[in-house]
This record gives structure tokens, sequence and C-alpha cells, in this order.
């Protein structure tokens, strides 16, 4: 019974694939259980939101794999030659996991065990099985089952491009990149807007749930009470913004995503009863259909919320980008209108940084002499940017561009 209270304040999570998107535009990865009803969160299942039909089953505890070290790209050796497991707390869903987000620059759905205290990813685009352990790092100080206020259980990619992670209690607010250098940093404790009359903190409203990203770089808790914070990533500040209206008593509110129409999908750990729409702008629920669907403590994809106008510049943006591992950007994102580009290359000379917006538009451009390697370029805009998403180019002394990336803008 006590399993049972716990998974109902877990999170469900759904991601997208181009193959998902080819068969429907409402096609998502949720950590389920093999069966309907069942409390067992050691599946991973490409789901159909609208029908709840099971398009593919990712990974499944029967299924072979191979584990590797994050760092090192070496084999982590979870069965012995007699396919004995050496390590129980190793398998990759072992104790159950709650909080899953799907990177889509690289296709990896990253998750964490409930108390393994480590981030794992899958790599989607491996022919084979093939999942990454973040071994011997910490991810969260939960260390056992009973102790449920430090299990991560909200998970997303935001539009900055780095993973966000939350404990139950909301004392621990997880911020891990998704590059080549991967990094770990946990953020401190998410701090109650003054005019809050519900805590991020409380367990019977705020526990559980779900996380969501949003297009300016915000994020939205919604917890398994139905209850909706918006989080400010640079002050760490959660404000109670709503409770969605419509649900059932019985619907706790697991698993949340942006569909292709803007709307929140909600999705429970204790009800198979359908699925959920939610406006975001009246927080009112509608039932998505009338079938069973697989219950699930997660679910995540790569939509934003609120993007709709800006869905078609954000795309534009992405195929812009230009991988150079010479080149980095700090900080991202930017929160005093100012960045700082690092150039470690040999090739020195002039370089141009310019600053593009969604539509393209030019926005800034200023040139630098680069005299030695390790040097570091700052581009000083404040009072120039909203908030919201840009482009950073740098173009070298043939107008090349030798390194773009997406900055996020807040303030």
């Amino acid at each position: 019974m006590r399993h049972k209270i716990l998974l109902a304040l877990l999170t469900p999570v759904i991601a997208y694939t181009a193959e998902a998107q080819q068969q429907s535009p409402s096609v998502a990865f949720a950590i389920t259980s093999a069966e309907q009803g069942k409390f067992q969160w050691t599946n991973i299942k490409m789901i159909d939101l609208r029908t709840g039909e099971v398009l593919r089953t990712i990974f499944d505890d029967k299924q072979s794999y191979t584990a590797y070290n994050a760092r090192t790209r070496k084999e982590i050796m979870v069965k012995d030659a007699q396919g004995n497991v050496r390590n129980q707390q190793a398998q990759p869903l072992h104790s159950m996991s709650a909080a899953l987000a799907y990177d889509k620059r690289h296709n990896r759905l990253y998750y964490t065990p409930m108390y393994v205290n480590q981030l794992r990813y899958i790599d989607l685009s491996s022919e084979k099985t093939s999942i990454y352990y973040f071994d011997q790092e910490n991810f969260s100080s939960a260390q056992s089952l009973n102790t449920e206020a430090s299990h991560i259980t909200r998970m997303v990619i935001a539009a900055d491009g780095k993973g966000y992670a939350v404990s139950n209690d909301g004392n621990h607010f997880i911020q891990f990149s998704t590059g080549r250098k991967p990094t770990i940093t946990d953020l401190g404790a998410l701090q109650d807007d003054p005019k809050n009359t519900i805590s991020i903190h409380e367990k019977q409203t705020s526990w559980g749930g779900d996380m969501i990203a949003d297009a300016t770089g915000n994020l939205y808790i919604i917890s398994a009470f139905h209850n909706v914070f918006k989080i400010n990533i640079r002050t760490r500040t959660a404000t109670h913004i709503a409770k969605i209206e419509g649900l059932p008593l019985n619907f706790t509110t697991n698993g949340a995503v942006v569909d292709e129409e803007g709307k929140l999908v909600v999705s429970s750990a204790s009800s198979t009863d359908g699925y959920y729409a939610v406006d975001m702008h009246t927080w009112k629920a509608a039932r998505l259909n009338n079938n069973k669907v697989f219950n699930a403590s997660d679910l995540a994809n790569s939509n934003l919320a609120f993007s709709k106008n800006a869905e078609t510049p954000v795309k534009l943006i992405d195929r812009a980008v230009v991988r150079n591992n010479k080149i980095g950007l700090y900080p991202n994102p930017v929160t005093t209108g100012s960045f700082r580009v690092t150039f470690n290359s040999r090739d020195l000379g002039r370089y141009d940084i310019q600053v593009v917006d969604l539509t393209g538009k030019l926005v800034a451009t200023k040139s630098y002499s680069i005299a030695h390697q390790g040097q570091v370029a700052e581009m000083d805009l404040r009072g120039m940017l909203a908030n919201g998403t840009y482009l950073v180019k740098v173009l070298n002394y043939n107008k090349k561009t030798v390194f773009a990336d997406k900055i996020v803008v807040t303030k």
C-alpha cells in the first residue's frame, strides 16, 4: 500500500522521435508497467496520447541491453558470463523511475531511477539498446524507497537545451547539460513566491507530478494534486499560478507534456481512464479519449509551451546550429544581458560575433581580434535583448560560420 501512495506522487514523461512524428502528431514516450493498471515502473513505451495505443516498446526489464559509463564509454558489467545480475541497482530501471526527459538534439531519453541517485540516458539512435550511466556521480540525495522527499519526480529539457530535475520536496533543483562534456549541478532549493498561498514544498499539495518548459525559458511544475507552479530558472522562484479544473478526484496528475496544438496533456499513475488535455490559458481540462490507457509514472516530449507562433523560426534556428568543440558559449540562459564566447582554437585572428532573433533578423554584431588560445570575448547587450531565444553565430575572417548555438535570455 505504501508503494501505491508513493507512486501516486510520481511523474509521467513523453518524448518524440522523427519516426514517431511521422506516425502520429501525438506520439510520446511514457514510463509504464508491462500491463495496464500495474505499479511497476520498469518499461518505457512509445504511445499515442489521443488513443492510448502502444506503438512500440522502447525498453522492458526482460530485453537485452548494454550499459556504459557516460564519461568513459566503457561497458558496465551488469551481469556475469552466466547471465546472473552482479549488481541489482545497476539494472536500468531496477528501483523503478518517475522522471523522464527527451533530448531532441541528441535523440536521448534521460531518466533517473528513484533511489539509485544516478542520472542515466537511453541512446535512441543506437541500433541496439544502449544505456549510459553517470556512474559514481550524485544526482539526488535519495538513498532508499522510504526517503520520499528526496526522490526526483520531475524532469524536462528546457528551451536552453539543458535538463532540469526537481525532488518531491522542491529542495533540490538540479541542472544537467547534454553536450560533449556534461555537467550536473544542484542549484539549491526552490523558493516560494511571497504571494503564494500554496507552498512548493508542501507534501499534500505540491509533491510529485511532472514538469514542462516554455519557449521563453521558464519551467512549469504540475504537481500530482493538479497544482501548477511557474519556475523562474534564474531566481529559482516558484509561483503558484493555478489549479487545474475538470479532472476526476482520483486522477493524480503524474505525467505532463505539451501537444502539437499547444495544450497541456496530463496522464495519471493511478487511473487508466484516459488522458486529459488542459487549456493553459484557462487551466480547464477535457478528456482526450474514452479508451483504457496505460497509467504511467512519467511522460516527456520536446514541445515547448506557448511557442505556437514561434514554431517555424525555432526550427530554422535548430537547423542553423553549428558545432565546434574549440568555441564555447556561456552562461546560458543569459540573465544579465551579457554573455561570453571562449576561443580555444589555435586559429587566431579576427572573428565576428552576431546575435540573431527568431525571425532571422540581425540584432547585434561585434568584431574581436583573437590573439591567443583561451581568449574570452564578452558581448554586453544589456538593454538590447528582450526575453526569448536567440542564435549566437561566430564568423571567421572569410565570413564563414564556424560556430552557432542558441541562447535563452531571461531577466
